[in-house]
C-alpha cells in the first residue's frame, strides 16, 4: 500500500473507528446483560463477513463500522468494572498509555521501514498458546497466572502492531484500506483491554 493512501485513507478511517467504538461503549451501558451473548455472536459473524466482502467497498465499509460499534458495546463491561474500581481516571489512563504505545510503534515501523513480517508465525502460535492457557486458568483461578497472561498477551499484540504495519505497507493493495483499518483497530483494542485490566489489578492490589 502506498504511504499516501495510508495517510489519506487508513489513518482517517482508523480514527473514525475509535470514535465509533467509544459510542459503542456508551451504548453498552444501556444494553441488558442478556443481550451480550447474541451481540458477541453477531460480532464474530460480521468480522467474517468483513473479510469476505473486503473487495466490495459498498459492503465492507458499513460492515467494518458496524463491527467496531459492536466491539465497543461488548467492551462496556470491562470499562464499567474498571470505572467502578478506579474511577473514570483509570480508563483515561489506559487509553492514554495505549494511544502513546500504539502510535509510537506504528510511527517507528512507518518511518524506519523495518520489516517485522517474519514474526507473524511466532505471534500467532504465541497467541494460541495464551488463549489455551487462559482457558486452563478459568478452572484454576490463579490470580498471579492471570496477570502473567495479561502481560504476555499485551506483548504479543504490541508485536502485532509492528507486524500488521509491515504487512500493510508491503503486502496490502491500495484497495485494502478497510482490512488495514480493521487490523490496526483490533491491535489497538486488545492493547487497551490488557493495559486497562493490568491497571485495575494493580489498583486493587494497592
Amino acid at each position: 500500500m502506498d504511504k499516501q493512501i495510508f495517510n489519506q485513507k487508513v489513518i482517517p478511517r482508523f480514527s473514525l473507528t475509535l470514535m465509533i467504538a467509544s459510542i459503542g461503549v456508551f451504548i453498552g451501558f444501556f444494553i441488558p446483560p442478556i443481550l451480550y451473548i447474541p451481540i458477541m455472536i453477531a460480532e464474530f459473524a460480521i468480522l467474517i463477513a468483513t473479510f469476505w466482502f473486503r473487495k466490495q467497498r459498498n459492503m465492507s465499509s458499513p460492515l467494518l463500522y458496524f463491527f467496531v460499534l459492536l466491539t465497543g458495546i461488548t467492551t462496556t463491561p470491562i470499562v464499567a468494572w474498571a470505572g467502578h474500581v478506579g474511577g473514570a481516571g483509570i480508563v483515561l489512563q489506559a487509553l492514554g498509555i495505549t494511544t502513546l504505545v500504539f502510535f509510537s510503534l506504528s510511527y517507528y515501523v512507518y518511518t524506519t521501514g523495518r520489516d517485522f513480517r517474519s514474526i507473524g508465525t511466532f505471534l500467532m502460535f504465541a497467541l494460541l498458546g495464551a488463549i489455551l492457557a487462559s482457558v486452563v486458568n478459568m478452572f484454576l483461578g490463579n490470580a498471579l497466572f492471570s496477570i502473567i497472561l495479561d502481560v504476555i498477551v499485551l506483548i504479543i499484540f504490541l508485536g502485532f502492531v509492528m507486524y500488521d504495519m509491515s504487512k500493510i505497507l508491503r503486502d496490502y493493495n491500495n484497495e485494502d484500506v478497510n482490512i488495514a483499518v480493521l487490523s490496526l483497530y483490533l491491535d489497538f483494542l486488545n492493547i487497551f483491554i490488557r493495559i486497562l485490566h493490568l491497571l485495575v489489578l494493580s489498583k486493587r492490589r494497592n
